[in-house]
């Protein structure tokens, strides 16, 4: 009886420890888990994209605000099912690129609709253009800036939010520069449509600016001569252009 009872002591001492052992086992993370992502850092050149196609996704809000050192804007999104909508889950594709001469971002996505009631924060707003198709995709957004900056995106969860944040660069020189514009653009769906059919000269690579009601289709050129030249063989290819001569930090005008 002692020796038995002895042997049930042993046997749940075991149990015991085995139970105890499992209480401090800490199981490893999953194989397949995802690293989060780095800290988006501030660069000054080149574009910041990510996210993935987001059905019914809908762009309902543009929200501004200034810090001692920076500027950001919000992009908010939703998502548009049933004739309800709800806060966007995930981030759709988007792409945010910093481009030069006027100085501003060009913000595209794939697929995501303007809401007609989208609701725009003017205070401390910077200029902007929102293209749209007929069923009111997003073609383009353009937001227009000051001068040199550094920028970069965040991606804010729950529910899905886009943050662009820039910090002017006041020492950086503002050059003048020659616009090669490209006449009879009638308006932005041509003008798109003149990018897209392409056949221009190597080298011309000309971007789609909104401006209100103005169109323009340029290239800009940091010398007179080059601009001179970009014209010179546009006009053999039998596609009419000016020079507009200008401050970088200046939007294209008539």
């Amino acid at each position: 009886m002692a020796k038995r009872t002895a042997a049930a002591a042993a046997a749940l001492a075991v149990c015991i420890i085995l139970a105890l052992l499992a209480l401090a086992y800490v199981a490893p993370p999953a194989a397949h888990a995802q690293a989060q992502k780095a800290p988006a850092q501030f660069k000054a050149s080149g574009a910041f994209s990510g996210g993935a196609k987001l059905a019914g996704c809908v762009l309902d809000g543009i929200r501004f605000g200034k810090h001692p050192d920076y500027t950001r804007i919000v992009l908010d999104f939703s998502v548009e099912s049933g004739g309800k909508r709800t806060g966007a889950p995930s981030h759709p594709a988007y792409k945010v690129e910093y481009k030069k001469f006027p100085y501003r971002f060009k913000i595209t996505f794939d697929g995501v609709k303007y809401a007609e009631n989208a609701k725009v924060q003017s205070k401390d707003a910077v200029p902007f253009s929102i293209v749209t198709r007929a069923d009111n995709t997003i073609q383009m957004i353009e937001m227009f800036i000051q001068g040199p900056a550094l920028f970069k995106v965040i991606e804010i969860d729950d529910p899905a939010k886009l943050s662009l944040d820039f910090r002017f660069l006041p020492n950086e020189p503002v050059p003048v520069v020659w616009a090669v514009q490209l006449q009879e653009v009638k308006d932005v769906q041509s003008a798109f449509k003149l990018l897209e059919a392409g056949g221009f000269p190597e080298g011309f690579e000309p971007d789609v600016i909104a401006i209100g009601s103005s169109i323009f289709v340029e290239a800009v050129y940091l010398t007179m001569d080059e601009a001179a030249q970009a014209v010179a063989k546009l006009d053999d290819m039998g596609i009419p252009a000016i020079v507009a001569e200008r401050k970088g930090s200046d939007l294209p005008r008539r």
